[in-house]
Formats: structure tokens, C-alpha cells, sequence
């Protein structure tokens, strides 16, 4: 080592003290070093054992992330297959129920249709056998003619030969004996003048007429008003279209028997006054829904809607269950004059069954002393002859002379109510039957058709009772006359004709009435 690299007190050979201290200096400096690298060595030991801790917790998380993230990835694929699950088995079970309603359908217009032919057969044998009798009638008519004029000629000869013994006594004797002319009556088949009272009749009841058209009209456009408003409403978008559902459901389930329609009456009344209770607001005049000028008055929008809705269901059904079974009308109309007779449902004491009346009109006029002629367009609309489809062809002679019966027995449902025992006010009296059966009988005689015919036997049919209940010998001889001498107006060969007249003896023999 040179002399230059070693500390001046090692050198210094006289001086031993300050080369110890030199030796002190240098080994607490190594030691001061090691001690530091042993405290780097200890720091690096530490930070890499937390480095490692923390990739390890940062590995974990990750794994916990991922496995959440696949554990949320099970549940929502999960959840959508059980979704398209429940939107397929909803899928198949709205198929089952269109396919059952289509089967329903099906079922009941294949009865329909049966029981249309049976009663077109019934009524062609029935036809022909009056087609038969008559011919017969004729022929014997005939021969009592022939044998009558034969003993006229005898007598005529006899009377010849007195006459030449006697002339003088036999010429006084025949000019005191000469028969006076009697004046002519009229027929039943020959015309009626149209006078100043037939006229005026006729405008009232034209007037009349168009007045519950423009409630019908009226009615369609609140139809248009509450479809707008259940836009703006979710809730009453929703309510409308249940209670609408119901009231249909509750309507088509009436039946005949005593008890069979308490469960339908209480669901009608029920959802008529929840839309009152629930939906008071937005609400319509009430003058432009009856016929007669009245105060006034504002009504909930939403019940009268509901009302029109439920009479046009009970349209409906006289029109698909009366017309094959014209007694299924009876429970019908009993509950459909409780509704509107209910106090609940009267606004100031007025009855809405106008609203109910109106939709009469429109699908059968001739109820109302309303006569057209089946030739012409014209005259099929104003006789309630329907079409198949708005501006399209309209419907056959058949289903217009169903629609017609079913009609028929509905309004005699309806306006032969008898409410001597009730607590409630009858809203449609049993004058409006003799109305309609008068509008009918007083038709002009070339004005009458078989739509006529038809509607008059099915307001006659199982009515008969009630009709004596209220006007006693009065509908006696109306009935006489509908019969009797009303069919002679008829069209020639008409086979609606026949079963009119033919009526009187199905009275005669099943029900022991005799006119």
C-alpha cells in the first residue's frame, strides 16, 4: 500500500494514539455500513413480502370479480329463459283460448245454423201445408160454387115455370122483392187514403225517429271521446276496457230460470256503480241523450259510456239468442229494465233508458211505425235491413227475418214488464208495446212487407199472457185482428204471411186460446 493512501495518523509513526483512532474511525464506519445494508437488506425482505401480499389480495379480487360477474351473467340468463319461458307458455295459452273461443264458435254457429234449417224446414212444411189447405179450401169453394149456382138454376127453372102461370104476380112480386145495393167495405188488402191524420202520424213518428238517431250519433261520439281520453289516463284506459269486458261477459251469460241471473245482475250493477264511485269526472250533457227536452244536467262521461256499451250487448244477444230462442229474451229484458229503473242510476228522477231505446231505432225502425219497401236500397235501410259490412251488399232474406225475430222478441222483453210489486218506477211502460203493435197494424196496406210480418209474429209469440195481463179484451181483439185480416195486406205468396195467420192456431192448440 502506498504511503499515500494510508491515514496521516498511521503514519505518523510518533504518534500511536492518533493511528487507534484512525482504526476506530474506520471500523464504526463499517459497522455504521453494515448495520444500514443489513436495514436495505430488511426493507427489501419487507417490500417484497408486501408486494406479494398484495398481488395475492389483487389476484383474489380478481377472482371474486370474475366469479361475481359470471354468478350475475347465470342469474340474468336465468332470468330471461325464464322469462321467454313465461311469454311462451303465455304465447301458447292465449293460442288455447283463441282456439277454444274459435271452437266455441264454431259450435255455436253450426247450432245456429242447424236451428235456422229445422225452423226453415218447420216453417216451409208449415207453409205448404197451409199452401195445401188453401188449395183444398179453394177446390171445395169450388164445388160448394158449382153445387150452389146448379140449385140456382134448378130454382131458376122452377121459378121459370111459376112465373109463366103467374106472370102478372110473379113480376109485381119481384119488383117488391128486388134487393137494395149495399155499400161496399173495404177489405183488409185495399188501400187506406192517406189522411190529414195518417200524415201528421207519420211526421211525429218520422220526427220521433230521427230524434234517437242523433242520440245514437251522439253516443258514437262519445265512443271517440273516451278513446281519447283513456290515452291521457292510464288508469282509466285500464278500468274502461275491464268493465266493458265484464258488462259483456255478464250480459252473454244470461239464462232462463228462476235464480240463474243473480250472479250476472249483481256483477252489472257492481260495475256501473264502480265507474260512478271511481271516475266521476269528465262528464256530458245529459239533454243530448234523452228524447224529450229537459233540464240540463251534467252526468259522468264513463257511465254513460258503459251504458250504451251494455245496451249494445243486450242488442247483441236478442239478435244471436232470440232470434233461435225467443223465450231466452225474457231474462234478457228483465234485467235490462232493472238497470236502467234502478234509483241508482236515475239522474234527477230521468230514466237514461233512451239510450238504450235509440239503438232500437237504428237496428230496427219498423218498431216505431218506420215503413220502406224492400225493393229499393232506400227502403232496406229505413226497414233496418242490415249489411254485411259498412257500404257492402246487404244480408240475406233469411238472417234479415232472424235479426228481425230476435228483435222482435227482445222489445216485447223489454216493454211488457210488470212492476205492480216493485219498489221501482217501470222505465219503459207497457204503452210502448201497444205503440209499436199499433205502428205495424196501421202501415199502409201497400206499404206492408214481411219485415212487418215477421217483426208483428215474433212481438205476438209468447207474449200473449202479459198482453191480456195489461189490456184485457182490447188485446183480444187486437190479436183477432193481427191474425185475421192483417195478413190479407201482405205481399201475394207470402210465406211470413202465413205463419201469422197460422199463429191463431198454435194459440188454439197450445195454449187453449181461442179468439
Amino acid at each position: 500500500m502506498a504511503v499515500a493512501d494510508l491515514s496521516p495518523w498511521k503514519a505518523a509513526k510518533d504518534s500511536p494514539s492518533r493511528q487507534l483512532l484512525w482504526e476506530l474511525s474506520r471500523l464504526a464506519l463499517a459497522e455504521q455500513e453494515e448495520s444500514l445494508e443489513r436495514l436495505d437488506q430488511a426493507c427489501r425482505e419487507r417490500g417484497a413480502v408486501l408486494k406479494s401480499a398484495l398481488d395475492e389480495a389483487a389476484a383474489r379480487h380478481d377472482k371474486v370479480r370474475r366469479d361475481a360477474e359470471a354468478e350475475g351473467a347465470r342469474i340474468e340468463q336465468e332470468r330471461q329463459q325464464a322469462k321467454a319461458r313465461r311469454e311462451a307458455e303465455h304465447r301458447r295459452q292465449e293460442e288455447r283460448e283463441r282456439e277454444a273461443e274459435a271452437e266455441r264458435e264454431r259450435i255455436e254457429r253450426q247450432r245456429a245454423a242447424t236451428q235456422r234449417a229445422e225452423r226453415a224446414a218447420t216453417q216451409e212444411r208449415e207453409a205448404e201445408e197451409a199452401r195445401v189447405k188453401a188449395e183444398k179450401d179453394r177446390q171445395d169453394a169450388q164445388k160448394a160454387k158449382a153445387k150452389r149456382e146448379e140449385e140456382e138454376k134448378e130454382a131458376a127453372a122452377r121459378k121459370k115455370v111459376e112465373e109463366e102461370r103467374r106472370i102478372k104476380e110473379a113480376a109485381t112480386a119481384a119488383a117488391r122483392s128486388a134487393p137494395k145495393p149495399q155499400p161496399t167495405l173495404p177489405t183488409a188488402g185495399q188501400a187506406v187514403a192517406n189522411t190529414p191524420q195518417r200524415t201528421r202520424r207519420d211526421s211525429e213518428r218520422e220526427k220521433e225517429h230521427q230524434r234517437y238517431l242523433e242520440i245514437h250519433k251522439t253516443l258514437k261520439q262519445l265512443r271517440e271521446f273516451m278513446g281519447q281520453q283513456s290515452k291521457q289516463n292510464a288508469k282509466l284506459k285500464t278500468k274502461m276496457g275491464d268493465m266493458r269486458r265484464e258488462l259483456r261477459k255478464s250480459v252473454g251469460q244470461l239464462r232462463e230460470g228462476r235464480g240463474a241471473n243473480i250472479k250476472q245482475n249483481k256483477a252489472i250493477g257492481d260495475t256501473l256503480g264502480e265507474a260512478l264511485a271511481l271516475f266521476p269526472e269528465p262528464k256530458i250533457s245529459l239533454a243530448t241523450l234523452v228524447a224529450q227536452p229537459i233540464q240540463d244536467v251534467q252526468v259522468p262521461a264513463l257511465f254513460i259510456y258503459l251504458l250504451n256499451h251494455f245496451a249494445k250487448a243486450v242488442i247483441a244477444q236478442f239478435i244471436k239468442e232470440a232470434a233461435v230462442s225467443p223465450t231466452i229474451a225474457d231474462p234478457i229484458g228483465t234485467a235490462t229494465v232493472n238497470v236502467f229503473a234502478k234509483k241508482e242510476h236515475l239522474v234527477n228522477g230521468i230514466s237514461l233508458i233512451d239510450i238504450f231505446i235509440a239503438k232500437f231505432h237504428r237496428v230496427c225502425p219498423p218498431l216505431f211505425g218506420i215503413y220502406g219497401s224492400e225493393r229499393t236500397d232506400q227502403g232496406r235501410e229505413r226497414l233496418g235491413w242490415w249489411r254485411e259490412y259498412p257500404g257492402g251488399p246487404f244480408v240475406s232474406t233469411q238472417m234479415h227475418q232472424d235479426r228481425m225475430t230476435g228483435l222482435g222478441a227482445g222489445y216485447a222483453a223489454i216493454s211488457l214488464r210488470n212492476f205492480e210489486t216493485s219498489r221501482m218506477t217501470n222505465s219503459y211502460p207497457p204503452y210502448h208495446y201497444w205503440r209499436a203493435l199499433a205502428g205495424i197494424l196501421n202501415v199502409p196496406a201497400g206499404q206492408v212487407t214481411d219485415t212487418h210480418l215477421v217483426l208483428l209474429r215474433a212481438l205476438l209469440s209468447n207474449s200473449e199472457a202479459r198482453f191480456f195481463h195489461f189490456y184485457g179484451e182490447s188485446a183480444k181483439q187486437l190479436m183477432q185482428f193481427a191474425v185475421n185480416e192483417y195478413p190479407k195486406r201482405a205481399p201475394k205468396d207470402s210465406v211470413a204471411a202465413t205463419l201469422l195467420s197460422n199463429l191463431g192456431n198454435t194459440w188454439r192448440k197450445d195454449k187453449k186460446l181461442y179468439l
